[in-house]
């Protein structure tokens, strides 16, 4: 799939895309139970809340083919290729439960910023995937976003923590204040993400986003793929967060069919060297 010049120029301007009716009812089942069975396991990549609710489940596609599949799927590949204008890479992948009433707040914050400050990026030359795998309204902790936030620049912050963890938390590391909030607003206004299992969001990683708790009483699963292009790679630094976190991976993303994502679903649990089958994989 190929994203057309109005799309990306609403992108550009906007620093988010969504597109509607992207995966079928049938795909997002297969997602949703992978991810129901995935979060159960108890690993390093699994992040808690305060409740002892799942937070994030890091790195999904090393212990699952079918989120494997997911992330090299061409609808999603291509508009990536397109909006960096290079070939991309996987800098990081999380699925996010957002649980029913446990699900704690993402404060407003840029990804660039902290892919910078940790991880040493060198450019903002990334973006975000969102598929989301329930219906998001209004009461479930919808994805917040400031459109044309993104193009304010990365606005540095500093942090008195320095643990790697305080990343990944409600209480993030990296916070902005009433006044860096209002004057992001001065010539825009939040806008809530919502639509139907099965949408997904595209969103620079300069935008500024957030999302309040989940006050209804089913969790709202999501899956955000990171991809990075290929000529902005990490380097090698002291004491990196941990690969699940931040790869070091820079293989480029090869694109399937979206076949794949069904054909995956007999495949059961990966060990981590495991991949899609090579017949499976192909430019596109």
């Amino acid at each position: 799939m190929f994203l057309n010049e109005e799309q990306l120029n609403r992108y550009h301007q906007q620093g988010f895309l969504i597109l509607e009716n992207q995966f079928s009812s049938t795909e997002v089942s297969i997602l949703r139970r992978e991810m129901t069975q995935l979060c159960n396991i108890d690993r390093p990549e699994r992040i808690l809340e305060k409740s002892g609710a799942v937070r994030t489940f890091f790195s999904p596609h090393q212990y699952s083919q079918t989120f494997q599949a997911l992330s090299h799927l061409s609808r999603l590949v291509e508009p990536a290729r397109q909006i960096l204008k290079s070939e991309v890479y996987l800098h990081q992948y999380k699925l996010n439960t957002k649980s029913a009433l446990d699900g704690e707040q993402w404060e407003w914050h840029q990804d660039f910023l902290y892919w910078h400050k940790e991880d040493k990026m060198p450019e903002p030359r990334a973006l975000n995937i969102v598929v989301f795998l329930q219906d998001v309204n209004e009461f479930n902790g919808p994805l917040l976003v400031i459109p044309g936030s993104h193009n304010k620049g990365t606005i540095d912050l500093e942090s008195n923590c320095s643990s790697w963890q305080s990343t990944l938390t409600a209480d993030l590391k990296y916070k902005i204040d009433k006044k860096i909030l209002s004057e992001l607003l001065k010539d825009s206004q939040i806008v809530s993400i919502t639509g139907s299992a099965g949408f997904v969001l595209l969103f620079h990683c300069n935008l500024f986003h957030a999302s309040a708790g989940n006050l209804s009483p089913k969790d709202r699963f999501s899956a955000f793929i990171s991809y990075n292009s290929v000529e902005n790679t990490l380097p090698k630094i002291d004491r990196p967060r941990p690969e699940f976190i931040s790869s070091h991976d820079f293989t480029p993303i090869q694109s399937c069919s979206d076949r794949v994502l069904k054909e995956t679903l007999s495949s059961g649990f990966l060990q981590k060297s495991d991949t899609i089958d090579r017949h499976m994989l192909g430019q596109i």
